[in-house]
């Protein structure tokens, strides 16, 4: 049995000049061509691991996302996507968003990447699997980290933790709500009647749903007049509204409140970013390799 491995993070991809998307969590992250060269060497460091017990595995190649970051949690609509295929984004991908293609592996791999079996044909497989290796050697030299957190596996849904919750403070905010309702009535201007964004991106006749999946259903059709005419008065009324500008101003404060409150274990997390990235040059370049 196979097991199917997809990396997911949410956005979408650059077309028209979005305004300032930055958040201040984002500051805790690598961007996405830092990103992927720690991914690279977290691969390499994978494969060599698990032909060192003998398993002969390759990663996909891995290419920086060239999605925009936050633009889903503050709501920017590219104009020009809208005028031309309404809501679809066009070759959005797990591929696309992340940088890693879906890959398969084995059982037997995935036992040894994650150290669920201590041998494997006779030799042992390092504690925590061939992944904690690997990402204890990219954690190696991080400041002001204790031992214990070099030597764990990365957790990359700890930063998108600290970001839904603060996406949870943003969401109650009351300016939320007002910047919703100012945009549905100019919408309702427009000759549409929605009541969020939301709600019109979601609209049954293109929006997917559980039962677009079911047998013999045949798939809506995208693009079509009614989605494109909505979809560009939606990006046009977000734009005359302030739309995403509100929902940055209330994020901006929810994500500094969160930051204020979690501030040492960001350093941490920061520091170790910083220590993967420095050591992931030094593995692709083969100065920096495992030890047995």
């Amino acid at each position: 049995m196979a097991v199917v491995c997809v990396a997911v993070v949410t956005g979408c991809s650059a077309s028209a000049a979005a305004p300032d998307l930055t958040l201040p969590l984002d500051a805790y992250s690598l961007g996405a061509k830092d990103r992927a060269q720690v991914t690279r060497a977290r691969f390499m460091l994978m494969e060599e691991c698990l032909r060192h017990v003998g398993i002969d595995f390759r990663f996909p190649a891995v290419q920086p996302v060239t999605d925009l970051r936050n633009v889903d949690l503050l709501g920017w609509l590219d104009p020009r996507r809208a005028a031309e295929s309404g809501y679809l984004e066009p070759g959005r991908s797990s591929d696309e968003m992340t940088g890693v293609p879906s890959y398969s592996i084995t059982d037997e791999a995935s036992y040894v990447l994650y150290g669920k079996i201590r041998r494997y044909h006779g030799k042992a497989v390092p504690p925590g699997g061939c992944m904690a290796k690997a990402d204890a050697l990219l954690n190696r030299g991080a400041h002001g980290v204790s031992p214990a957190d070099a030597g764990k596996r990365f957790d990359d849904d700890e930063v998108p933790r600290f970001v839904d919750a603060a996406a949870d403070i943003a969401l109650k905010d009351q300016r939320i709500a007002a910047a919703e309702r100012e945009w549905s009535d100019c919408m309702r201007s427009e000759g549409f009647d929605y009541r969020s964004t939301v709600e019109a991106g979601g609209d049954r006749r293109w929006a997917a749903t559980v039962n677009d999946d079911s047998a013999g259903h045949t798939p809506k059709s995208r693009g079509t007049k009614a989605e494109i005419d909505t979809a560009v008065a939606d990006a046009r009324c977000r734009a005359e509204t302030g739309y995403t500008d509100v929902r940055r101003e209330v994020f901006v404060e929810a994500e500094r409140r969160v930051i204020g409150q979690n501030r040492a274990r960001l350093d941490v997390i920061g520091s170790l970013d910083q220590a993967r990235l420095a050591n992931s040059a030094k593995v692709l370049d083969g100065t920096l390799t495992l030890s047995w």
